[in-house]
C-alpha cells in the first residue's frame, strides 16, 4: 500500500495521536479515514468513502496480527512452542484455531503419527479390495486363504494409535485451555 506523509508541528502531531487514540485507531488508519474521507467527498457531498479504506490495510480482512508481548511471555510460548516442533508464531496461532474453530491442536510429531496411521490404513483398504476382487473374480472366496486375523490385528494397532494421539492433543488442549 502507498505511502502518505505530513509533516506538521510537534503540537500538532500530539493532538493527532491524541485523536486516534481517543478513536481507538492507530495514527495512520485515522490519516489514511481523514484522506478517503476528503476525496470521497470531493465531488460529491453525499459520497461514502469505500469500506475497504476505512480500516486496516487491507479494509480489516487482513490475515497479519501483530503482538506486543513481554520478554517473559515470548520466552514461556517458546518453552511451550518448540518441544512440539512449533515457532511461537505458528503455536499462536495453532492456538487461535483452536480455540476460534475448535481445530485439535496436534504436535508436529502427533500430525505426522496421524499422517503415517492413515497412509497405512489407506494401503490396507486398498490391499483388501484388490484381494477381496481378485477371490471373488476366481471362485476362490474360502475362509482359509485369507488371513483375517492378523490384518484385524493390523487395523486394530493403528486405531489404537490414532486414538491415543487424538487423546494426548485432547488433554493438551484442555489442561493448556
Amino acid at each position: 500500500m502507498p505511502t502518505l506523509k505530513a509533516h506538521c508541528s510537534d503540537a500538532t502531531k500530539a493532538r493527532f495521536r491524541a485523536l486516534a487514540k481517543s478513536n481507538g485507531l492507530t495514527e495512520s488508519t485515522l490519516l489514511r479515514r481523514m484522506a478517503v474521507t476528503i476525496i470521497a467527498r470531493q465531488g460529491d457531498t453525499h459520497a461514502t468513502p469505500p469500506a475497504a479504506e476505512m480500516h486496516g490495510g487491507k479494509g480489516g480482512t487482513g490475515s497479519r496480527v501483530m503482538l506486543r508481548l513481554r520478554p517473559a511471555e515470548m520466552q514461556a510460548i517458546r518453552a511451550l512452542a518448540e518441544p512440539e516442533g512449533y515457532s511461537a508464531q505458528a503455536w499462536i496461532v495453532r492456538q487461535l484455531r483452536y480455540r476460534l474453530e475448535g481445530a485439535m491442536p496436534f504436535a508436529k510429531e502427533e500430525l505426522s503419527a496421524q499422517h503415517d496411521a492413515i497412509r497405512e490404513l489407506s494401503a490396507v483398504g486398498r490391499n483388501l479390495n484388490t484381494l477381496t476382487h481378485r477371490l471373488l473374480r476366481s471362485g476362490q472366496f474360502e475362509a482359509g486363504l485369507l488371513d483375517l486375523q492378523t490384518l484385524a490385528k493390523s487395523v486394530e494397532r493403528l486405531r489404537r494409535e490414532m486414538t491415543a494421539t487424538t487423546t494426548r492433543a485432547s488433554h493438551r488442549a484442555h489442561r493448556n485451555g
